[in-house]
C-alpha cells in the first residue's frame, strides 16, 4: 500500500514542479482532503485549489504545521525567505523536501530545526507521466520513516538515485535541464520526417519511439554504446562531437549552478 495516501502532504508554491507534484499525488490516490497548497501569489493558489479540489493554506495556517510531509517547490530566491517564516512553528517528525535547485542541504538544514529531516531533489519534467529521473540528497539527520515517505513519493514520479549532496549541481545538468539537450534531437527527427511527408503526429511519434526505444536497450541490455552503435553500422553525423557538446552542456549547467547556489548562501 502506498504510505502516502494516509499522509497529510502540504506543497509550498504552485509553479511547474508543484503542478507536477499535484498532478502525480492526484494520480496516485491521495485524498484531496490530505492536500494543501500554498503560494506567495493567492491567485494562484486559488487557481490551484480549484483545479484540484483542494485546500489552501498561509503560513500561518495549523494545516500546513500539521502536514507530514512538506514539498518546498518555491524558487531557489525565494527559500531562505520562507523558511525563516515558518522555521519556529515546524514540528518535530515533519519532513521537508526542497526541489530548489541550488540550494544546498547544509543551508537547507540550518534554516530548520534539528528534529525536521530533510532532503533535496533535483526535479526532472517527464515526472508529469510518471517517467522522471529525480535524485535525491538526504542529510544524515533524516529518520527512516522520512526516507520511506521521500521514497514512496518519488516512486510515483518515476525512478529516482540517492547521491551526496556535492554531486547534486550536477543533477541539474544530468537530469533535470537535459531534456533541453534532448528535445532539439527531437524536433530536428521530428522535421526530417514531415519533409519526408510523414503527418507531423506520425513524424513526432516516430522520433520519439526511436529515443524512447533506444533508452530502453540502454537500462534494458549491457550492451556498451559501441555494442549498440554496431547493431545500426550507418553512422549519420560526428558522433564524438554530439557527444561532447552534450558532456560540455552538463559541465556548463552545473558551472551555472554552481554559481547560484554560492549568491544564495549569503542570503
Amino acid at each position: 500500500m502506498n504510505v502516502l495516501l494516509h499522509k497529510r502532504i502540504a506543497i509550498i508554491g504552485i509553479g511547474n514542479i508543484g503542478h507536477i507534484l499535484l498532478d502525480r499525488l492526484n494520480a496516485s490516490g491521495v485524498p484531496r482532503d490530505n492536500l494543501a497548497v500554498y503560494d506567495t501569489d493567492s491567485e494562484r493558489s486559488s487557481l490551484a485549489s480549484e483545479l484540484y479540489k483542494i485546500h489552501t493554506v498561509d503560513l500561518e495556517s495549523p494545516d500546513l504545521y500539521s502536514a507530514d510531509l512538506l514539498l518546498l517547490a518555491t524558487s531557489p530566491k525565494a527559500v531562505p525567505q520562507i523558511l525563516k517564516k515558518i522555521a519556529e512553528k515546524l514540528k518535530p517528525g515533519q519532513t521537508l523536501v526542497s526541489f530548489a535547485a541550488g540550494i544546498s542541504l547544509a543551508r537547507l538544514e540550518s534554516l530548520v530545526p534539528r528534529n525536521v529531516s530533510v532532503a533535496r531533489v533535483m526535479p526532472n519534467a517527464p515526472s508529469l507521466v510518471g517517467q522522471g529521473m529525480n535524485p535525491v540528497a538526504y542529510s544524515v539527520s533524516a529518520s527512516i520513516h522520512s526516507r520511506q515517505l521521500i521514497s514512496a513519493l518519488l516512486s510515483i514520479l518515476g525512478e529516482t538515485l540517492e547521491v551526496q549532496d556535492e554531486q547534486m549541481n550536477w543533477c541539474v545538468g544530468l537530469s533535470g535541464a537535459a531534456l533541453r539537450s534532448i528535445l532539439p534531437v527531437l524536433e530536428g527527427m521530428t522535421r526530417a520526417g514531415i519533409e519526408a511527408r510523414l503527418n507531423p503526429v506520425d513524424a513526432r511519434k516516430v522520433a520519439a519511439q526511436v529515443i524512447l526505444g533506444t533508452a530502453t536497450l540502454v537500462l534494458q541490455t549491457s550492451l556498451t554504446f559501441e555494442e549498440i552503435k554496431s547493431l545500426t553500422p550507418m553512422e549519420t553525423l560526428d558522433e564524438i562531437t554530439i557527444a561532447q557538446v552534450f558532456m560540455e552542456a552538463a559541465h556548463n549547467t552545473k558551472k551555472r549552478i554552481d554559481e547560484l547556489q554560492r549568491k544564495l548562501e549569503i542570503v
